[in-house]
């Protein structure tokens, strides 16, 4: 054995033949790339290790430091009973400092032990302990600060345990981006009436044969924070001892399990997650964004709010209902904390919130929407509350249940107290309903934007005399639909037709044959909207008298609608259904064209539509059902059109125009049925309609022409409409 004594320094390298060394009294050791058996640093010695291996044998560490310092880097230090000791000698108080970095540090019982007093900074060190009740580190009352690297053992990756001397303030360990694995007990122990305090921070790992991430015996108290890190497993405290976790902007799925005698206390904060039970658990407070998800019954002795969120389960699992039991509630006053719930309230299956002692402060429900319709909501009790000034609100307003959407009552409780429900009186249509409804009057709408007079449709055919001819129309409307009609809706709709046309036989008969396509957004309120996709084709005829200006225009329609519904729910989420089904129409213009008096012309004309839209049964993806009647709608128009033509030059002739017409629709009673709730759509009734355009020969060949339109009437309006044409003769 090689001794290094008060004043001396010893330097040894890869060529010193491997050897026992001992540094006492201040003796300095400096190893580089040195390969030994055991070394030990003892009262004040100083040892400096780069690289090399030192190996502990006859139940020996390879490295020992009992009141002294180590600086050890890039070694692989092995024991036969621990890897490394870093702690005090018998009698003393003043424990030892190490600082290790990019080692590798084994040994049978423990990687590292440590005793009270102690210091120990690693960094990218990865400790084990190979034996089957083995501890990476084994701490007596030291503190220890790890970045990076591991601590594994075949029993427990940490265990704190205090001083066998009564030394030191506990043991304390914080724990930066570390993997902590227990390969069959649990990543961290706290016993033997410990007290300790743990950091969790920046990916940080927990892993354990047993499950459990920590575990707290003994009448031990543990303060653990877990910051940036995200775990899965469970916390055991046990043994009348205590546990006050705090997550900050850190994730846990997993239990806290209280055992009787046992004290728990669990924080989140800074958005933290936690998914797991927290039966018996004394206090949690829920803050700033964070959210406690429960997987069950829980019972808690006080739960404080203050902007944060507690979920009943999770919202894609479906028929789960919880109870949560709370002491002592406490929630901030701004209405910042939500407790989000669900139902199936088909069958009156819920959560309950059931506070058993005095509740204070506000707070928001967040009840899951669904496409089912409640039975019997007035008997859907949501939170109980034996005493307090607690108020409670629905987030957004209502909850959105199947074709009803519903608001928020409180009652006296039966017992006492207070409870809040599901008020049936101030049921409203909703928003689903509302976009089925709309989904099925729609096509009228669309059909009447689709719909045109001969001159919107081919402008002026007198310019060439009713010649054969094609063309082409893009066009573009808006309608506001009342809620009288039994649902209000804004459309926007934008199309293109083309068509062409021959004489027959030399006659004063144009046929043709026109195909087109149209698209119409609906927006609805609660950010629920719709999209109608119309393909259609069919054939037109339209006779002309050139000497008396008589007309009959023709028109037989055939539409393929693809429907499509997207519905804002009151709970954030969405729902969505499609179908697709036929339409036809046909209508029947007539008029006459009277020439007055310098090239002044009055055009007097009436017109009939018809159509017919196939019914159907669809569903949205909510589970809320959907059945349309066929959808009809029979219009009259009468009106008259006025304008002059104009010689611009170059044998081009201009004619501007106004129009005004009397419509009004006949059909009414065109019923849809939600969830077997009948509604009915009603678009009956009459309105004004103004247009003014311009129609421009600009050859024999080709013409364009211009129209603008506004209507308004008993249940819609059309703040604009407009289209252009060009045709081109043969």
């Amino acid at each position: 054995m090689t001794s290094v004594g008060a004043g001396q320094t010893q330097n040894i390298d890869q060529n010193i033949a491997p050897d026992n060394y001992i540094a006492r009294d201040g003796g300095v050791l400096n190893a580089s790339g040195a390969s030994t058996f055991e070394v030990s640093i003892n009262s004040g010695a100083q040892f400096n290790a780069l690289g090399g291996t030192y190996s502990g044998r006859l139940g020996s560490a390879g490295i020992a430091v009992s009141n002294a310092a180590a600086n050890v880097s890039d070694a692989t230090v092995t024991g036969s009973r621990m890897g490394m000791f870093i702690g005090r000698n018998s009698g003393t108080t003043t424990g030892s400092t190490a600082v290790i970095s990019g080692s590798r540090i084994t040994g049978q019982t423990s990687g590292i032990e440590t005793s009270g007093g102690s210091d120990i900074q690693l960094t990218d060190t990865h400790l084990s302990a190979t034996g089957a009740s083995g501890v990476g580190l084994n701490a007596f009352g030291a503190e220890v600060r790890a970045v990076g690297g591991s601590m594994t053992g075949g029993m427990n990756g940490i265990r704190l345990r205090p001083d066998l001397g009564g030394v030191g303030n506990g043991a304390n360990v914080s724990l930066d981006h570390v993997l902590v694995q227990g390969l069959s007990g649990a990543a961290i122990l706290a016993n033997s009436g410990v007290n300790a305090q743990i950091r969790v921070l920046n990916g940080t790992q927990l892993l354990a044969g047993n499950s459990v991430l920590l575990d707290v015996q003994d009448a031990s108290t543990v303060i653990m924070s877990v910051e940036g890190s995200t775990l899965e497993g469970n916390i055991n405290i046990a043994g009348n001892s205590t546990g006050n976790l705090t997550f900050d902007q850190g994730r846990m799925t997993g239990d806290v399990l209280v055992e009787n005698g046992s004290t728990a206390n669990v924080t989140l904060q800074n958005s933290s997650q936690f998914t797991g039970r927290l039966d018996k658990v004394d206090g949690v407070t829920v803050n700033s964004g964070s959210i406690w998800t429960l997987t069950g019954n829980d019972t808690v002795g006080t739960l404080a709010m203050s902007g944060g969120t507690v979920r009943f389960g999770a919202q894609d699992v479906p028929n789960t209902f919880y109870q949560l039991n709370v002491g002592t509630l406490a929630g901030s006053p701004d209405g910042s904390s939500t407790f989000a719930m669900k139902g199936n309230f088909a069958t009156g299956q819920h959560d309950l919130l059931n506070v058993t002692g005095v509740a204070t402060g506000s707070f928001g429900l967040l009840v899951a929407a669904s496409g089912l319709d409640a039975v019997n909501p007035q008997q859907l009790t949501l939170v109980r509350t034996a005493a307090g000034d607690a108020q409670f609100a629905l987030t957004g307003g209502r909850v959105d249940l199947g074709a009803w959407s519903y608001d928020l009552a409180q009652r006296q409780g039966g017992t006492g107290g207070t409870e809040w429900f599901l008020d049936p009186t101030t049921q409203v249509i909703s928003p689903g309903a509302s976009a089925v409804l709309a989904l099925f009057n729609s096509p009228i709408t669309l059909l009447y934007g689709e719909a045109s007079s001969l001159r919107s449709r081919m402008g002026e055919l007198r310019f060439n005399g009713g010649q054969s001819g094609a063309w082409v129309r893009t066009y573009g409307n808006q309608y506001n639909v009342s809620e009288s009609s039994g649902v209000a809706y804004k459309q926007n709709q934008q199309g293109l037709s083309l068509g062409a046309d021959a004489r027959l036989n030399d006659s004063d008969v144009l046929g043709g044959v026109m195909v087109g396509f149209s698209e119409s957004d609906l927006s609805l309120e609660h950010g629920t909207s719709g999209t109608v996709k119309s393909y259609y084709f069919g054939p037109y005829v339209t006779w002309m008298d050139r000497d008396t200006g008589y007309y009959v225009d023709g028109v037989l329609k055939f539409n393929r609608f693809r429907n499509e519904a997207k519905v804002g729910l009151s709970d954030g989420t969405r729902a969505k259904g499609d179908y697709d089904n036929w339409g036809v129409s046909a209508s029947v213009e007539g008029g006459r064209h009277i020439k007055l008096s310098n090239d002044y012309f009055i055009e007097p004309f009436v017109q009939f539509s018809a159509a017919q839209i196939q019914g159907k049964r669809f569903s949205l993806d909510n589970d809320m059902q959907a059945d349309g009647d066929r959808t009809r709608s029979f219009l009259g128009k009468a009106g008259a059109t006025a304008g002059r033509n104009f010689d611009i030059g170059n044998g081009a002739v201009a004619q501007p125009y106004v129009r005004a017409a009397i419509a009004h629709e006949f059909a009414k009673n065109n019923e849809v049925q939600v969830n077997n709730n009948v509604f009915n759509n009603d678009l009956s009734g009459s309105r004004a309609e103004f247009g003014a355009g311009v129609a421009v020969a600009m050859s024999d060949k080709w013409q364009v022409h211009v129209d603008l339109d506004y209507a308004n009437g008993e249940h819609i309006e059309q703040p604009w409409g407009g289209n252009v044409g060009v045709r081109y003769s043969w």
